[in-house]
């Protein structure tokens, strides 16, 4: 399996200075020799050396797929997809990911966090948007943006690139954008609405991490891909259908893992269509799923390191909920949320007056939340929550304030 190789560049800039002889009325200056840009690299499968340390325009400089204009299959290098057993909603759009580990390097395996990847790492998403969600497929969709994680020595850069019209080239764009969008969903229109592109600080904005709940200094890191998540199957076409931690170890990018996988967490998989069977579950497994829905959604914030802190919410995954039902939202008041009538983040039997569900629904930008990864209402998942918090039992009564 070949991989990205390492680069570190190295340039310098020669001034020169011309001296001639007499009265020097005719002397010149050569001006200073321009370095190429890494962008302009033709060496190797994949342009390491830019990605290495360039921003650059086109995506296709970095020549990560083997067709530029579609990076939803045939990576360069090694790359591996993969896929979250439930992942972060955005507007019904298609994701496809994949991630690029340098050759001879390895990512270390962490039990809650997103694993250690080594410098040069890369990973991809692209986002398509179908035109109707019961067909999808990438022949199927509308290519939107594809956004760049790269970890340089310096720590992690994001590069979020949109695509043309035509679908034949993305461009970086650091201020991100709004792209008016129609989907068919289960047999209605959506929109016109805006998917918004984030510019470069909303992606620190959702991405930042506190080393611990009293440090005031965050880090950038990745989100989707914890052990909890990737603990599932995927068809990797003719190698199969396989365990994603078990292949991305055997195919040398993983370090660490267990060797009993029912040690690791794993979030349950909660679909769209999985919405049909929700009247089968027991309450334990509505919990199971609303959780891990609820850490794919708002755990990258709403945790004691995570850029929400300041509300008390903590919705991680592995947070023991009858321990900590408070932490949960369960008859907690909100702190950075006015709430208008509602006064509890979950009132227990009552997701329609409970602000986790409100703000779930509501798709104006002062009340939604995620506040900036959607404008559309997830109709599923906001039903998910809703059964969960209304098979919950208790009162408010002597809540704490």
């Amino acid at each position: 399996m070949t991989t990205i190789k390492r680069s570190v560049i190295f340039s310098s800039l020669l001034a020169l200075a011309a001296c001639g002889g007499g009265s020097g009325s005719n002397d010149t200056a050569t001006p200073p020799t321009q370095p190429e840009s890494a962008c302009a690299n033709s060496s190797g499968v994949i342009n390491a050396a830019a990605l290495a340390s360039e921003n650059c325009e086109a995506l296709s400089d970095y020549r990560l797929f083997q067709n530029p204009s579609d990076p939803t299959r045939n990576p360069n290098g090694g790359g591996i997809p993969y896929d979250l057993n439930t992942p972060l909603f955005s507007d019904y759009t298609s994701k496809y990911r994949f991630v690029f580990v340098p050759e001879g390097t390895k990512a270390a395996y962490s039990e809650q966090e997103s694993f250690d990847f080594p410098v040069g790492t890369v990973i991809t998403k692209t986002f398509a948007m179908p035109a109707d969600t019961a067909f999808r497929g990438i022949d199927n969709e509308t290519k939107l943006e594809t956004r760049l994680l790269i970890r340089r020595q310096a720590g992690w850069a994001a590069l979020p690139y949109i695509w043309n019209d035509e679908g034949t080239e993305a461009t970086l764009a650091i201020a991100g954008d709004s792209l008016r969008q129609t989907v068919i969903h289960n047999g209605k229109q959506l929109g016109p609405f805006t998917y918004s592109v984030p510019d470069m600080n909303q992606c620190k904005q959702c991405h930042q991490l506190k080393a611990d709940s009293n440090s005031s200094v965050s880090r950038f890191e990745p989100i989707g891909p914890k052990a909890r998540h990737l603990n599932g199957n995927f068809d990797y076409g003719t190698e199969g259908t396989q365990n994603q931690l078990m292949f991305w170890q055997q195919a040398g990018i993983l370090e660490g893992l267990p060797a009993d996988l029912s040690t690791v967490d794993k979030v349950p998989v909660y679909q769209d269509s999985d919405l049909q069977s929700l009247g089968s579950k027991t309450e334990a497994e509505i919990q199971a799923l609303a959780k891990g829905y609820l850490d794919s959604n708002c755990a990258h914030c709403h945790r004691p390191e995570g850029g929400a802190s300041n509300t008390g919410l903590n919705l991680e995954y592995w947070r023991d909920f009858e321990t900590a039902k408070f932490a949960h939202g369960v008859c907690k008041k909100p702190v950075a949320y006015g709430g208008g009538s509602l006064s509890f983040d979950i009132k227990p039997g009552d997701a329609e007056n409970s602000i986790l569900h409100f703000r779930m629904q509501a798709t104006n930008p002062g009340d939604r939340m995620p506040e900036i990864a959607r404008s559309l209402t997830h109709e599923e998942g906001v039903a998910l929550v809703a059964k969960w918090i209304n098979n919950l039992t208790g009162d408010c009564t002597n809540s704490q304030p």
